[in-house]
């Protein structure tokens, strides 16, 4: 995660200020929409809209009581909306491309673990809506995201993923807690373990084959091949896949 040294202190509401003191701060944000702060005691500070980052922090809060998670330390909401936690040990999941195996492992086996936990009384996650839009705009090739699409997943056309997303908004269910954007970069390792997901935005009541889908993505986008996408299922256990579930995610996806 990049950490760029900030000479210019954000204005912060004191709540942020006490628990952040006077500690060296880092720029690490890594996309629009929001920003994010590293302060050097071990804690993340990120900042957005007001009410963008409710969903987020509950769901932290979710993942942090399972131990799946960082602690969410703060959450603030007024002119702008506020969020701190905790850091957690090791890096992400970029930085061990160099053993492939090991990713698909250690995946397959969190994400097991994670599945076995039921959604019931959580809120729905966010991609449910997100699918609907998609279906209700219809069929626009000005829309359609090929980059979420694998070779394996036969989608070639809008009309191929539209048909095929029609399918899986009803065959998708909500039984299960999901992070919901399962790619490299939002598991962290240490020690050759996965030590904690980060970043819940997506997370929430779902079907555990929208994770299924961005691992299989991610594995196949961050390794330029998607050989280790066998392996990845193998050890998250292929009596959990449903490939044609995973291939209508991939769809609606591809909606944009």
């Amino acid at each position: 995660m990049r950490k760029v040294r900030l000479e210019m202190r954000p204005v912060w509401p004191r709540e942020v200020e006490t628990l952040v003191g006077d500690a060296p701060l880092f720029d690490s944000s890594c996309g629009e929409g929001a920003r994010v702060y590293y302060a050097e005691k071990g804690l993340y500070v990120k900042e957005a809209a007001p009410g963008a980052l409710q969903h987020e922090a509950n769901m932290g809060r979710v993942f942090w009581e399972k131990g799946l998670g960082p602690e969410v330390i703060l959450y603030l909401s007024g002119t702008k909306d506020y969020m701190v936690t905790r850091e957690v040990p090791g890096q992400d999941l970029t930085h061990f491309l160099e053993e492939p195996l090991l990713l698909c492992r250690e995946m397959g086996e969190k994400l097991r673990k994670l599945h076995a936990i039921t959604g019931q009384g959580l809120p729905a996650a966010p991609t449910y809506a997100l699918y609907d839009q998609a279906l209700a705009r219809g069929v626009n090739p000005k829309n359609f995201q090929k980059y979420v699409l694998l070779d394996s997943f036969a989608i070639a056309s809008p009309e191929t993923a539209f048909a095929l997303a029609r399918q899986g908004r009803d065959a998708l269910s909500r039984d299960t807690l999901i992070h919901g954007d399962a790619c490299l970069p939002n598991f962290m390792m240490e020690k050759g373990r996965i030590t904690s997901f980060i970043d819940f935005a997506a997370s929430g009541a779902g079907d555990r084959h929208i994770d299924l889908f961005w691992a299989v993505w991610s594995l196949a986008f961050n390794l330029k091949t998607e050989k280790y996408t066998a392996a990845f299922l193998d050890a998250y256990g292929r009596d959990g896949v449903e490939m044609e579930k995973v291939r209508m995610v991939a769809a609606m996806e591809a909606l944009g």
